[in-house]
């Protein structure tokens, strides 16, 4: 029995791979060539076999031509399962005594960390990791603003191109989903309404419901939950792969301050379009509260006009473009932030990235709840 092993390469220049040859059979078997790295796996798989059916068998191991300390743990394992080595040579009987002789011992295995403690551990590190991502949020709150303000007051310092191109991706680019999303959830608010006062006589009422959700509450949520998942996820993406390829350490390198080159025009351009966003958003929510009146209450759409000025006022409209501004400025600031704390790698990216978009809305939906107490207080 004849076996012969080699790892399989395309034909090029390079030199052979060192095969491994075994013959014999019984409890008697032969090597010959080379037992190392490139070949163990294929040895000791065939080895396995051999050894299965017994002790007290002989491996003739003169004929092998080179061994490294793979091949000598594979040999030593064997003499230790009562196979019997011959033929071995003095460079190669050095280097096995020298195996056999190291005290390899498994690594001990780890004490298991109670379910409790775990808990405890994992609390205490979020904890942790919250406080420290509060500051960095206030911090870089603070920077932001500073580089926006100081880039206001001085015109010079602003990027006008670059602040186009962030206006036209953000905002010319998101009127089709931002419009149908307005439309489509204007219709679900509708309808749901219609099905719960109906019963009591007050269908005529959804109206009222629409339009004042729409203009107060839904129409700048859904839009900035959008902008955060689409157009936040791109700042934080771009300046990700700028940080990987080490742009933004090129831009330190040439004295240029990355918060005015990247984060200022981003910042400018969400501040411009999140209210005109959230204002399309109004009317497109509009369209659809007149489209389900129309269709559940048969109400004409020149009814439904003369019907919007006796249910909502410019308040209403205000409370909604006043929040835009406030959620434009925490989405592009945590966006930009998260871009700049990647490492390097790409799964660095894809972390960061997923974590400004759900921070970011976080942000907003907590805000959005503190707009809503305030202006309740107010009496808005």
């Amino acid at each position: 029995m004849t076996s012969v092993f080699a790892n399989q390469q395309p034909a090029s220049k390079a030199p052979p791979r060192p095969t491994l040859a075994t013959s014999g059979e019984g409890d008697q078997l032969a090597l010959a060539g080379a037992l190392g790295i490139s070949t163990l796996a294929q040895a000791a798989s065939f080895l396995k076999k051999w050894t299965r059916r017994g002790p007290s068998r002989t491996l003739d191991i003169a004929r092998l031509d080179s061994l490294d300390t793979p091949g000598a743990l594979l040999l030593c394992g064997l003499r230790d399962k009562g196979i019997t080595l011959v033929g071995v040579s003095d460079e190669h009987r050095a280097l096995l005594d020298l195996i056999y002789g190291l005290d390899l011992k498994p690594l001990p295995k780890v004490a298991p960390v109670p379910r409790w403690r775990q808990a405890v551990i994992q609390l205490g590190k979020g904890a942790h990791d919250a406080r420290h991502d509060a500051v960095d949020l206030i911090t870089f709150i603070g920077r932001a603003a500073s580089w926006t303000f100081n880039a206001l007051i001085h015109p010079r310092c602003l990027r006008p191109a670059s602040i186009a191109r962030h206006i036209a991706e953000t905002g010319i680019h998101a009127l089709p989903i931002i419009g149908l999303m307005a439309f489509m959830i204007a219709i679900v608010i509708g309808y749901q309404g219609v099905a719960q006062l109906r019963p009591f006589g007050g269908e005529d009422f959804t109206i009222n419901l629409v339009a004042v959700s729409v203009l107060r509450e839904m129409a700048v949520l859904i839009t900035a939950i959008m902008v955060a998942g689409r157009s936040g996820s791109a700042f934080t993406a771009e300046i990700g792969v700028m940080r990987t390829r080490e742009e933004v350490d090129a831009l330190e390198v040439m004295g240029i301050e990355p918060m005015q080159v990247l984060v200022v025009p981003r910042i400018i351009a969400l501040l411009i379009t999140l209210p005109l966003l959230t204002f399309f958003a109004d009317i497109m929510g509009l369209i659809g509260g007149a489209a389900i009146s129309k269709v559940l209450l048969n109400v004409s759409l020149t009814q439904y006009l003369a019907r919007l000025p006796q249910v909502v006022d410019g308040s209403d409209l205000f409370v909604g473009l006043f929040k835009a501004p406030v959620f434009a400025f925490c989405i592009a600031v945590v966006s930009c932030m998260h871009g700049l704390r990647v490492s390097g790698s790409a799964e660095s990216v894809g972390r960061e990235t997923t974590r400004a978009v759900v921070k970011s809305i976080f942000l907003v939906l907590a805000l959005d709840a503190l707009f809503s107490i305030l202006f309740e207080r107010l009496g808005v």
